[in-house]
């Protein structure tokens, strides 16, 4: 009767948490949309193939580019530190494994004791030891020793799933990592990429200014013999000088840039090499063709951000019903086995000295059930951040394509149109010169048409350095070639 009474409590214990818990645990998911449009509105674009299907080594067909992305990826700090962040999550994923595993620990120990006179202990053993039912060699030792030897162990049974969905929050971010890892290499070679076409592109400008600053000069000098000809006079000598000075500041301008370039390149690279083997611009210039972006819902399967995030969704979702499994009640085994007596000698392989113990265990939240409620509310909030940021990742990502989309339509006719001034603007200046010679036009007139002409073909490289990069981010929108078996 006791015992049927006994169980009744039991039972009625575990249905009241179970209600209490169902109702505090309700967990907010937040709405699915369609997050994507079904495919680009733009006629240039060719969705039934994508450029994010060539990895960086198919997409840059500059071998000396090429050969600066690996030796970045071998050694840029950037990489490295994602690397061992894989390395962490990997060791949280194996302990998540074998959290629900039963927990055994090997015991061994060694106490001497001294009990008071006065004490319950002191006068028990005391009082022990005068009885004839002791042999001596049962008797208590004063002081008293104790020797241990034995295994104990602990579980928590799973039943609520805490431990699974634990090890699917750590599988889950194990996962992210490697795509943090491909995100930050992406990153990495485009960042390379974008600053070797700016080292390019101001290597060109260099050119183009020490080119213009020897025509200049040839300029200054006719200028003064047509001053000592009396065909000119010392303003026109003064102002051809000054635009000659003009494009030797330019050129310092720009080998300062340079230099500033070429050391951000070495931070990219991971070393203290600034000198190394380039293409020209020229050569690194590629024609435009038609972009080939593939569809919009390629997004979600190539780029290794929207991977992250949902994979960082996923684990924030299993930490909700771990966090969800608090307020249920813990099932818990335990025990221990052993050779546990006062005297060394008896200790071991003594079956008197042998000892056991079985048992099981209920506990439930009771007075912390509003710490347990504000963890669970945390972990709802955190799960509805990770859906945010999932969404806006996406929404990103779809918007960043279009705006390069936009990008390589506008430079593109920017270059042809710019290409088209640089030839008139050079016959402009070849005109003025022969016009200037016999007189027929004035030294501002000469001026004029060389500094357009410079600024026209400074513009143009500046175009052309736009468009590769343009050419490069493309490949950091469109995912970096990292494929999900990657």
């Amino acid at each position: 009767m006791k015992n049927r009474k006994f169980h009744s409590l039991i039972g009625l214990f575990l249905v009241f948490f179970l209600i209490q818990a169902c109702k505090t645990t309700k967990v907010s998911q937040p709405q699915d949309s369609d997050i994507l449009p079904i495919t680009f509105d733009d006629d240039r674009l060719d969705t039934t193939s994508n450029h994010a299907l060539l990895n960086w080594e198919q997409f840059f067909e500059d071998e000396k580019l090429r050969d600066l992305i690996t030796i970045a990826l071998a050694n840029n700090q950037d990489n490295l530190k994602t690397l061992e962040k894989i390395r962490i999550a990997q060791a949280n994923l194996r302990v998540a494994k074998v959290g629900w595993l039963p927990e055994f620990n090997a015991v061994a120990g060694a106490s001497r004791r001294k009990f008071g006179e006065y004490t319950m202990d002191g006068v028990g053993n005391f009082d022990t030891n005068l009885s004839g039912n002791v042999p001596e060699d049962k008797r208590i030792p004063d002081p008293y020793r104790d020797f241990i030897v034995g295994a104990n162990f602990n579980w928590e049974i799973d039943v609520w799933g805490k431990y699974r969905n634990l090890n699917k929050a750590a599988a889950s971010r194990y996962l992210a990592s490697q795509e943090m890892a491909n995100y930050v290499k992406t990153w990495l070679i485009s960042q390379v990429a974008v600053q070797y076409y700016s080292i390019l592109g101001l290597e060109e400008e260099i050119r183009i200014l020490d080119e213009n600053i020897r025509l200049q000069e040839l300029a200054v000098g006719l200028s003064k013999d047509l001053k000592v000809s009396g065909k000119s006079n010392q303003l026109a000598v003064d102002q051809f000088e000054a635009l000659l000075l003009n494009f030797k500041a330019l050129v310092n301008e720009k080998q300062r840039m340079l230099r500033s370039a070429e050391l951000q390149m070495a931070a990219l690279l991971g070393n203290y090499q600034t000198d190394y083997e380039r293409s020209s611009l020229e050569e690194a210039f590629v024609e435009p063709e038609i972009l080939r972006t593939g569809l919009p819902t390629d997004l979600l399967q190539l780029r290794p951000d929207v991977r992250m995030a949902e994979r960082e969704l996923m684990a924030a979702n299993a930490d909700i019903f771990a966090a969800r499994a608090a307020f249920f009640p813990s099932f818990n085994l335990f025990g221990m086995a052993g050779f546990n007596a006062f005297d060394f000698s008896k200790l071991f392989f003594n079956p008197a000295s042998a000892v056991y113990q079985f048992g099981a265990g209920l506990a439930a939240p009771l007075f912390n059930r509003n710490r347990i409620k504000m963890q669970f509310e945390a972990a709802n909030a955190s799960q509805r951040i990770a859906w945010y940021d999932y969404e806006q990742t996406v929404l990103r990502s779809y918007i960043e394509v279009l705006d390069l989309v936009n990008q390589f339509q506008t430079l593109d006719e920017q270059v042809e149109n710019k290409s088209n001034e640089v030839l008139v603007q050079k016959r402009s200046v070849e005109n003025s010169n022969t016009m200037f010679t016999v007189g027929y036009a004035n030294y501002l007139d000469v001026l004029n048409a060389q500094s357009r002409a410079l600024q026209a073909e400074i513009e143009l490289i500046e175009l052309k350095t736009q468009q590769l990069q343009a050419r490069v981010n493309l490949y950091k929108a469109l995912g970096g070639g990292w494929t999900v078996s990657n």
